[in-house]
């Protein structure tokens, strides 16, 4: 990769000039130290000062201006990303990533927790999307006053995320704080682009080789069944943060609080279908204390059974795509406490048995026809909270008004659900103690075969292909690049295009072909054993 980063430079119009570009073997001569002994390019080092100078009055920086050859190094950057020598891991040359003391900032505030998964190659852009997605929009500007330094003493009150991130683009990254910290530093003109050759990542190991302990990790260990189900899983990730943020509804009792005993507040948001279980992510919750929460784990109540039920009733899609066949089969079948722990078991092997033909179809390379499933539509528009109420139910509902959304703001959203969604797929797919039972049945390799014909057909336009195997490189990598994948989530099908699409349409109907399989294999199961003992430790 960095190889690749070296030739784009040098042919680069803006280092054009730019001295002693060659070895004499035809290599590029990239770096030039000032201690370099007598040779070909003792001098280069001096030669390529005098470049830079001449830049920097082309550019209309002033050599007398401090940090001026860093400013300059920063201005021409064709892209403003650059690779880690050491890693590979590609960052902004800017100033966008989290310093020890930011972090110990935001984790000072009261309500946030380590779910929010923040290091130092955190970018603060990636940050907001995250900050808004867990804790609600109304409290980014406490994030915002974590932000006040000396480069920027006085901090704006924001109405909304896009102007935050409009504001941290266009203001507060430029001003360079020391609460942020750039991607690369300068090492202008020991090195051909003006950067170190190794990133903010792999800084404080790069004299020793590459270091898991010293590396940010960028993946995660969230569940990928939460990327994969479907619902406007913006509204609902909002929905959750109220949880967290409003005041009022952190006085809501939990429901199960019959005055016997102590249920401490706040409450958490319990989806009343488990998304992990394949159920749609919807701004529908009730409020479960933390020691509830953890005792109910991923099973339904008796009672959440019957809300779905009557939710569905009213039009509601309540159950995801390779939910709906277990689901439709048995949820008449469920009469009593029992049954709606049977029916929680049938369905984790119901979703087992999805995500591992996700990471099948994700493994034979059809990711242009799996990033439709990820619902990106809902990251075009934003979403303000406009009321929400509670029945007598305990059933937490939140209104929203929508307004289309900022490009940028559109494109850091999806570039992070795509990159976590597959990463998440991928470790969930390499964990051995599980204890899914994956089925087989009559068919299945037909139906699995015409999956592949039918995605690869909707796949075959010559821009799907080109981006198939931009996401296949850049999902390879150990970190991906956020402007690589916001630029490949620009050129995806959107809904409207792919749901009118004849082959997508064929290649869809497969895969519900070949969950309906699973789904009526799994109901034929329903008084088996592995469902109907009564011990729930093994409950996932």
């Amino acid at each position: 990769m960095f190889e690749r980063y070296e030739e784009e430079i040098v042919t680069d119009p803006a280092y054009a000039g730019m001295p002693d570009l060659y070895k004499a073997d035809g290599g590029i001569q990239w770096e030039a130290p000032s201690n370099r002994g007598a040779g070909q390019f003792q001098f280069t080092h001096d030669k390529r000062l005098v470049w830079w100078k001449k830049k920097a009055e082309e550019v209309g920086i002033s050599t007398s201006e401090d940090k001026w050859i860093s400013k300059v190094a920063k201005l021409i950057h064709p892209t403003k990303q650059k690779p880690c020598k050491c890693c590979g891991r590609i960052m902004d040359i800017r100033y966008c990533y989290l310093s020890s003391i930011l972090i110990k900032r935001i984790m000072k505030l009261p309500y946030v927790t380590d779910e929010l998964e923040v290091d130092y190659c955190t970018n603060i852009l990636d940050l907001v999307v995250e900050f808004e997605s867990l804790y609600g929009e109304e409290r980014l500007n406490d994030l915002g006053r974590c932000l006040k330094c000396k480069a920027v003493p006085d901090i704006p009150f924001f109405d909304s995320t896009e102007d935050f991130i409009e504001w941290l683009n266009d203001f507060y990254i430029p001003s360079e704080p020391s609460l942020l910290s750039p991607g690369a530093m300068s090492n202008a003109p020991d090195r051909l682009d003006g950067f170190h050759t190794y990133n903010r990542c792999c800084r404080s190991t790069a004299d020793k080789g590459r270091s898991k302990s010293n590396l940010a990790s960028y993946s995660t260990d969230r569940r990928a069944f939460e990327y994969w189900v479907d619902g406007n899983w913006v509204e609902a990730n909002m929905a959750m943060g109220l949880f967290r943020s409003d005041t009022e509804v952190q006085q809501i009792p939990c429901m199960n609080d019959d005055g016997q005993t102590y249920h401490p507040l706040p409450c958490a948001a319990d989806h009343i279908g488990p998304i992990s279980l394949g159920f749609s992510h919807r701004p529908v919750f009730q409020p479960l204390c933390t020691p509830c929460n953890s005792a109910k784990n991923n099973r339904m109540y008796y009672s959440d059974v019957q809300k779905l039920i009557a939710a569905e009733q009213d039009g509601e899609d309540i159950a995801s795509w390779y939910c709906a066949p277990v689901w439709n089969r048995l949820k008449n079948l469920v009469e009593m406490p029992d049954d709606a722990v049977k029916l929680s078991r049938v369905l984790r092997d119901n979703r087992h048995n999805a995500m591992m033909l996700l990471e099948r179809l994700m493994l034979d390379g059809h990711l242009v026809f799996l990033t439709t499933f990820l619902n990106l539509l809902y990251a075009n528009y934003e979403y303000d909270i406009s009321d929400w109420w509670m029945d007598d139910k305990s059933t937490v509902y939140v209104n929203f008004s929508v307004r289309p959304s900022t490009l940028e703001y559109s494109r850091i959203k999806k570039a992070r659900r795509i990159r976590v969604a597959f990463q998440a797929l991928n470790t969930y797919a390499q964990k051995e103690n599980r204890n899914g039972l994956l089925v087989e049945f009559a068919g299945a390799n037909a139906l699995y075969a015409e999956i592949e014909r039918t995605a690869s057909a909707f796949e075959s336009p010559y821009y799907y292909q080109d981006l198939n195997e931009a996401l296949a490189e850049e999902l390879s990598e150990d970190f991906s690049d956020a402007e690589t994948l916001k630029n490949i989530a620009d050129g995806l099908p959107c809904s409207d295009v792919f749901e009118g699409d004849r082959q997508y349409q064929a290649a869809k109907h497969a895969i519900d072909a070949y969950m309906d399989g699973v789904g009526k294999h799994l109901a034929s199961m329903w008084d088996d054993p592995r469902y109907t003992r009564t011990d729930y430790d093994d409950m996932f």
